[in-house]
């Protein structure tokens, strides 16, 4: 029963049917396309009718066009950029080669024009007095023209630079290994910025940046490096420097002189302004920098020329290292800038203002933004920094425990004896701190007060005496041998720290003058090139 029962046919998809009843012929075909498909594949080709074929695909002739002007225009703009950078070389190596060939012939025609001035003395001390002159020339005096050199270079100093060039500051793509968002904060800071530029008469002191930090009453106010309004020859503040504003579209404003504090090196300048200026304020936090917790500390530093869409941008790192120069709240960063750059914001990568950059050849020394925050906090309370002046040159050990950052005295002052050389501090009134920085901040924050008690108290106009002692206990840790103890000094204070204690050297311009019968005709600015 079981075999002559009938059964239902079972289904068969019809591409197996086709399959199975396919012909020798069909199958040889079938093979041969294979065969034929493959050598394509191994000869770098792809079919026609391939969905991974995107040359194959028709172009129409609108979007060729398109893509040819692209074409012609993308060169266009490489070959302008090619001759700019030429003409700039160009321009730079005549400006060189100008220096050059003054600073030849200066020590000859300076010895003509000894040699010319020793025979007028002669012939003056002998009475000569043209008496005897009958060719009409009687009375007429010649041109004498004469060289000086200020800051005159020593021997073997390099070559003379234009003084104004512009440096390396970062590149078109400085910021491309780095996300959206970090290029997004640059832009929107780079709103808040200004270039800067200060002249007394005719002479041009100094360029620099600036940021835009609060907009009130019709007023922007820009804070910047003191070098703006600093005499080029002397520590001392330019007697009503002429400033221009340039903003980011290039339109020029004009500035004044707020506030100014050469400790800090850091100036305020307020620019009248009918229009609303965008501003950006200084972050006031303080862990960014303690190097002993685990973040990271990429940076990018801002600067602008006084001319439109000028943007200078240079991203770098923190460095656990002190700057070279005499204030001892600064920090460094890796980022290469011009002198453009001074007085320039800090950025971090979450777009926090965490400094403002100064100008060294080898690093970047900023001031922390914590410590312009509270500089800008006195001017607006007293017109003026306040901070006690303890006596002591502090200086950061960031070599020392990682699990704690102290400090370490440099220099014991004469009326200090009880600190001593190699001690160690890491807290004031009961205050701890990690670095130079923080310090400075909380002496900011201690010496504020101290000014605002004295003003309740109707005290003297004297800025340089307080009317009470102030005292400051040390939190100390001594090593005298294979000894270490841990003590609290005190340190009385009566005195403010003053402005003009720090110094913040930037390169002497060499100064080639041109004189004609005494009188200046020409003034040439340069640097070296070491």
């Amino acid at each position: 029963m079981a075999d002559t029962e009938d059964h239902e046919p079972s289904f068969v998809p019809q591409p197996l049917l086709d399959a199975v009843d396919a012909s020798p012929q069909r199958r040889e075909t079938h093979a041969d396309s294979t065969i034929e498909s493959s050598s394509s594949y191994l000869c770098g080709q792809v079919p026609k009718s391939s969905r991974y074929n995107l040359r194959g695909r028709d172009i129409d002739l609108a979007t060729q066009s398109r893509r040819e002007e692209h074409k012609i225009e993308r060169e266009k703009c490489i070959e302008t950029k090619r001759l700019r950078k030429e003409q700039k070389m160009r321009e730079d190596r005549e400006c060189v080669d100008r220096a050059l060939r003054a600073r030849a012939i200066l020590d000859a025609q300076s010895k003509a024009w000894k040699e010319e001035q020793r025979k007028l003395r002669l012939s003056k001390q002998a009475g000569d007095n043209n008496d005897g002159d009958f060719s009409g020339n009687k009375g007429k005096k010649e041109t004498v023209h004469t060289w000086e050199i200020v800051n005159k270079p020593s021997k073997g100093s390099g070559e003379w630079l234009p003084y104004e060039s512009d440096d390396e500051f970062g590149t078109e793509f400085e910021l491309k290994h780095t996300s959206w968002e970090v290029e997004k904060f640059t832009l929107e800071l780079a709103r808040c910025m200004v270039g800067l530029e200060s002249f007394t008469g005719d002479t041009k002191i100094f360029s620099c940046s600036g940021t835009i930090v609060e907009y009130v009453d019709d007023t922007g106010y820009v804070v910047t490096s003191a070098s703006l309004v600093r005499c080029p020859d002397k520590d001392e503040q330019v007697d009503k420097p002429k400033i221009n504003v340039w903003l980011a579209s290039g339109q020029k404003l004009e500035g004044f002189v707020s506030n100014v504090d050469f400790y800090y090196n850091i100036c305020v300048i307020k620019v009248p302004c009918t229009f609303h200026l965008p501003s950006k304020s200084f972050s006031p936090n303080t862990g960014f920098f303690n190097f002993y917790e685990n973040h990271t500390r990429d940076v990018v530093a801002l600067g602008r020329s006084c001319e439109p869409c000028s943007l200078k941008v240079a991203s770098g790192k923190l460095i656990p290292r002190r700057s070279r120069f005499d204030c001892e709240e600064l920090m460094v960063s890796s980022c290469e800038i011009s002198k453009r750059g001074v007085g320039g914001p800090l950025m971090d990568f979450d777009g926090n203002v965490t400094g403002m950059n100064f100008y060294d050849k080898k690093e970047t020394p900023f001031l922390p933004s914590f410590i312009v925050l509270k500089c800008l906090q006195h001017f607006d309370i007293f017109g003026k920094v306040i901070r006690p002046l303890h006596g002591l040159r502090v200086k950061t050990l960031y070599e020392a425990n990682l699990s704690l950052l102290e400090k370490k005295v440099e220099e014991p002052s004469a009326e200090l004896s009880e600190i001593k050389v190699g001690d160690i501090i890491t807290h004031v009134d009961g205050v701890p701190f990690s670095n130079a920085a923080e310090l400075g901040g909380i002496l900011l924050d201690m010496g504020g007060k101290l000014w605002l008690d004295r003003q309740k108290l109707n005290p003297s106009d004297d800025f340089n005496q307080t009317a009470a002692v102030m005292s400051l206990k040390f939190h100390v840790r001594t090593y005298r041998g294979d000894k270490s103890e841990v003590t609290t000094q005190k340190i009385d204070v009566n005195k403010f720290t003053p402005s003009r204690l720090n110094r913040w050297p930037l390169p002497k311009p060499i100064i080639l003058r041109q004189y004609a019968n005494g009188k200046l005709i020409d003034e040439e600015w340069y640097t070296t090139g070491v």
